[in-house]
């Protein structure tokens, strides 16, 4: 019950998490638009208003996975799909904007494109130094089968 009334407080605060998901089955791509410092959430270390692993994207394996990054705060932000402990090497190869580790500045946009060749969990994340650390991630999950979704959920 208390999951179910959290969800329902965060989803009230949030913007709806599908204005930002675009699929395209036939062809077997998503779009997915990051908006980095989207808003004051998480002190500005967020993606489209959601950090700490809030936002939840699940895409089959195989499919192709396009990402557009658009930093809209006064800091630097980056966008790149990581797996592991804090590190800044790109899951897939592509799945990163160029420089991921100095990151774009406010108002700049950088699209990359990547297959999502294997299954397991990801973080979509800003690989700027502390962003991380500032919990500036969101879950990208790689499944066997089903339709692509993104959803919101309470963070850790």
């Amino acid at each position: 019950m208390l999951a179910v009334a959290l969800a329902a407080g965060l989803a009230a605060s949030k913007p709806d998490p599908q204005r930002f998901l675009k699929v395209d089955a036939r062809d077997r791509v998503v779009e997915v638009r990051l908006i980095a410092g989207y808003d004051s959430s998480n002190n500005g270390f967020n993606f489209d208003g959601y950090g700490r692993g809030e936002l939840m994207v699940i895409v089959p394996v195989h499919w192709r996975i396009r990402v557009t990054c658009t930093d809209h705060s006064a800091m630097r932000n980056s966008c790149a799909v990581v797996q592991g402990p804090m590190t800044v090497k790109a899951a897939f190869s592509g799945a990163s904007v160029p420089n991921p580790v100095e990151g774009l500045t406010q108002g700049e946009t950088a699209t990359f494109s990547f297959v999502a060749a294997h299954t397991g969990v990801f973080r979509l994340a800003s690989l700027v130094a502390g962003h991380e650390d500032a919990r500036m991630w969101d879950v990208l999950q790689v499944v066997r089968g089903g339709a692509p979704a993104i959803s919101a959920r309470p963070g850790p």
